[in-house]
């Protein structure tokens, strides 16, 4: 078996070594906890250059063929929720359960414009300001791999608060207090080779992401997308087939697999895991859509969609702007009167809303 393949049995095999060694990431829970006994973590996976609506708006698509969508490749998960099923659709069972697509509109064309609508308001981060909100933790808002955030959106924005953005671009940083066998069973799932420490790629990303909440992080950002241009993975121009799209999150799929799997189960953890990017790609010719469709997954994550998209990829009407898919997310971290956000506007996909 070739050193990078994850299995099943890698994740069952890793999660036994790792049982009961890492208890230290609860240490500090009484402060500020949303909910008695659980910390909050958002994963935010920034699919940069924005990802074709045929992952989690597939049905839009079923009339007009666009973007390669047919009856043979989309999976209905219920509520109004259609997914590729090659990608999403392949994902835990457990995780399709808990599994929402958002929409939200902004209005604007540009790849950076885009950008800072969806993750800043005005010179603010929308990260740190969701950190802000949470537990205290060692680790506030990491920013984690060699890609950084996307071109268009401050690196070194203000603090809000004590909280500032912390950049982890070596596995070592992301440790933390881990002995190294205790870290190369999660090396060992995502097919990291041992002894590696540049987290430069797709693998060593999840791998340095999981790290980090097992080590107590609030908010954690990455891109996990190492085809395509750098600076815009999934700016799928002319792609109508959604050939090239596929092609882009083929390799993420295995590794997001096998990080619900282990992330979703973890006691006294409310992990949120947000994949987005600035916009969804309109017809013809895969362009920019002024909003987008993001995937949203935890376990208080009523699965369904908000509002599919438009037969061109185009953004329902009635989307919110990207504050409201923020307070979506802190509303599923269950955050309350700490999150700065405002209301959510789509309770009912949440357990126990609507």
């Amino acid at each position: 078996m070739s050193a990078y393949m994850i299995t099943r049995r890698t994740v069952l095999r890793a999660g036994v070594a790792l049982a009961g060694t890492l208890a230290f990431g609860e240490l500090g829970l009484q402060a500020k906890t949303p909910r008695a006994g659980e910390r909050p973590t958002l994963v935010v996976f920034w699919l940069n250059g924005g990802p074709a609506g045929l992952f989690n708006s597939a049905d839009s698509f079923l009339a007009n063929g666009a973007f390669g969508v047919t009856q043979d490749n989309v999976r209905a998960l219920g509520n109004g929720l259609y997914v590729d099923a090659g990608s999403l659709g392949t994902l835990p069972s457990s995780t399709l359960a808990r599994m929402a697509a958002i929409p939200f509109r902004h209005g604007l064309y540009s790849h950076n414009d885009a950008r800072a609508a969806v993750l800043e308001m005005g010179s603010r981060s929308q990260l740190l300001r969701m950190a802000a909100a949470m537990p205290d933790s060692a680790i506030p808002c990491a920013i984690v791999n060699n890609l950084g955030l996307p071109v268009g959106v401050s690196a070194n924005p203000a603090a809000e608060g004590h909280v500032a953005f912390e950049h982890i671009e070596k596995l070592d940083d992301a440790r933390r207090s881990f002995s190294m066998s205790e870290f190369d069973a999660i090396r060992h799932v995502y097919g990291v080779p041992s002894g590696s420490i540049a987290i430069d790629e797709q693998r060593s990303t999840f791998a340095g992401v999981e790290a980090l909440i097992h080590a107590g992080a609030s908010v954690i950002f990455a891109q996990p997308a190492y085809t395509g241009r750098q600076d815009r993975q999934f700016d799928t121009h002319k792609d109508d087939v959604g050939k090239v799209a596929r092609e882009v999150m083929a390799p993420i799929t295995p590794s997001l697999t096998a990080f619900l799997s282990r992330v979703m189960t973890l006691p006294g953890r409310n992990v949120v895991t947000l994949l987005t990017g600035e916009f969804s790609r309109t017809l013809p010719e895969s362009d920019h859509a002024k909003g987008g469709t993001a995937t949203v997954i935890g376990k208080y994550i009523k699965t369904g969609s908000a509002g599919r998209q438009h037969p061109d990829g185009s953004p329902p009407e009635d989307a919110s702007k990207p504050d409201g898919l923020w307070a979506y997310v802190a509303a599923a971290l269950r955050l309350g009167e700490l999150a700065p956000f405002g209301a959510n506007p789509y309770p009912e996909r949440l357990l126990g809303s609507g």
